[in-house]
């Protein structure tokens, strides 16, 4: 129960935190679901953009908890490995499909418009090996939108 008021938090703090986020040009393949959330079905990857506030990033996406952990990765960017579906679900994930059904993804910390932005590359039921595609895609993203990842984010 607990879980599903969290990712319900989460979502709300995409959709209601995205309000304000700069626009940007999409990659190629990924089809917009809302103005700051796209989705490439062909690979299942999910790119998602929103606006940076200390507090809250601080709380629900830029700290580890129980079921979320994040790293540092490569060039200023943080891999997040994210499990939304409990033991039970993982286990038979892993027996049915070969992984553990957890979300793994890439996000940083950009400038736009002189405001931060959070943008994060996800799969999800992916594998580790999934964090070098979100990472290339987020690199994709930079390149078309001519950004680069804040230094010591987080």
């Amino acid at each position: 129960m607990y879980k599903k008021i969290l990712l319900a938090l989460l979502f709300a703090f995409i959709v209601i935190g995205a309000s304000s986020a700069a626009e940007f040009k999409i990659n190629e393949g990924f089809t917009p679901q809302t103005e700051y959330y796209s989705v490439n079905e062909e690979n299942g990857m999910h790119l998602c953009t929103w606006d940076y506030e200390d507090e809250l990033n601080q709380e629900f996406y830029l700290q580890n908890s129980s079921d979320y952990r994040i790293v540092a990765g490569d060039n200023n960017t943080y891999n997040i490995t994210e499990d939304i579906n409990g033991e039970l679900a993982d286990t038979i994930s892993y027996l049915t499909s070969g992984n553990a059904g957890l979300n793994y993804g890439v996000l940083e910390i950009v400038e736009a418009d002189g405001e931060k932005q959070i943008i994060y590359a996800y799969m999800e039921s992916a594998s580790p090996d999934d964090w070098k595609a979100c990472y290339d895609e987020l690199m994709k993203f930079n390149e078309n939108n001519n950004l680069e990842p804040i230094a010591d984010a987080i």
